[in-house]
C-alpha cells in the first residue's frame, strides 16, 4: 500500500512585506468589507421585539447603573455638567471599545464556515465587527448630544475633535480585535474571561471619573494608558472641557499605530493555517 503524500502549503509572503501587501489587499476587498459591516447591523436585532430601540434602551440602561454606582463611591464630575451628562459623554468611547472587543473576539470561530469555503482577507470578519459598533458610538454621541441640549447647555465647537479621536479609538479597537481573534483559537478561554478584564478596564479608565481626579502620585501612570487619555479626550471633546494635549493624543495614535501594526502582522502570520486550527 502506497503511502499517502502530504502537501504543506506555507505562505511564500516575506514577514516584513505582510502587513503593506495586506493592507493593500484589504483596500480591493473594501466592498466585502462593508457588506459584511452592514450584516451585523442587520441581523443584531433581528429576532428581538424591540428592535433597534436596544441601540437607545442598552446606554440608557448602563448610564442608569454607572450613575448609582459612580455616585455611591463619591464619583462626581467637576467638569461643570450634570453627574449622569458626564457619565453618558464617557460611555460613547468606551461602549464602542468593549462592544468591538467582546463581539470580535470569537467572529473567527463563529465564521469558520465561511472562512473554509471561499478565500477573502480574514481579517475581514474581525473587522466588520469593529465597524458595526460604530453604530454604538454614533448613537451614545447623539443621545450626549441631546442631553447636552436639553439640559441648557450648547454644543461646543469642540466637537470637531470627535473626528481624529474616534479615528484614533478605531485603529486600537482594530488592534486589540485583530489580537484577541488571533488568541481566541488558541486559548478558547479567551472569551470567558473578556468580559471580567473588561469590568476591570471599565473601573481603571477615567469613564466613572475625569483623569484630573486621579492622585498626583499615580497621574502619571495613567496618562501613560493611551485609552485614558482618548476616553477624556473624547468626552472634553463633547461636553468643551478638553483638558487632553495635542502632545497626548499624538503619542496615543502613535501608540494605536504601532500596536495595529503587531496586531496585524500578528494575524497575518497566523492566517494560513487559521483553517486547519479552528
Amino acid at each position: 500500500m502506497s503511502e499517502r503524500t502530504v502537501t504543506f502549503i506555507r505562505s511564500t509572503v516575506p514577514a516584513l512585506s505582510r502587513v503593506p501587501g495586506g493592507l493593500r489587499q484589504l483596500v480591493a476587498y473594501r466592498e466585502l468589507l462593508g457588506f459584511m459591516t452592514i450584516n451585523r447591523l442587520r441581523v443584531r436585532y433581528q429576532s428581538s421585539w424591540l428592535g433597534w430601540a436596544w441601540a437607545v434602551l442598552q446606554p440608557l440602561a448602563f448610564l442608569a447603573f454607572l450613575t448609582v454606582v459612580g455616585s455611591a463611591v463619591g464619583g462626581r464630575s467637576n467638569l461643570g455638567v450634570p453627574y449622569p451628562l458626564f457619565i453618558l459623554a464617557s460611555l460613547s468611547p468606551w461602549t464602542f471599545f468593549a462592544t468591538s472587543l467582546s463581539t470580535a473576539a470569537a467572529g473567527v470561530l463563529s465564521s469558520r464556515s465561511l472562512i473554509a469555503k471561499v478565500y477573502f482577507p480574514r481579517e475581514i470578519v474581525p473587522l466588520s465587527f469593529v465597524f458595526a459598533a460604530l453604530a454604538d458610538l454614533a448613537i451614545a454621541t447623539a443621545l450626549t448630544m441631546v442631553a447636552l441640549v436639553c439640559s441648557g447647555h450648547n454644543i461646543p465647537v469642540t466637537v470637531v475633535q470627535l473626528v481624529p479621536i474616534s479615528l484614533i479609538l478605531i485603529v486600537y479597537a482594530a488592534a486589540f480585535s485583530l489580537a484577541l481573534s488571533i488568541a481566541q483559537i488558541g486559548f478558547r478561554d479567551i472569551a470567558i474571561g473578556l468580559p471580567l478584564l473588561l469590568q476591570g478596564m471599565l473601573f481603571t479608565t477615567p469613564v466613572l471619573y475625569p483623569l484630573n481626579a486621579v492622585p498626583p502620585q499615580w497621574r502619571a501612570i495613567y496618562e501613560l494608558n493611551p485609552l485614558a487619555l482618548l476616553v477624556e479626550a473624547f468626552r472634553g471633546a463633547l461636553i468643551g472641557k478638553q483638558i487632553i494635549s495635542a502632545e497626548q493624543l499624538i503619542y496615543a495614535a502613535v501608540v494605536g499605530l504601532i500596536l495595529f501594526g503587531a496586531a496585524y502582522f500578528m494575524f497575518k502570520t497566523a492566517e494560513p493555517d487559521m483553517v486547519d486550527e479552528i
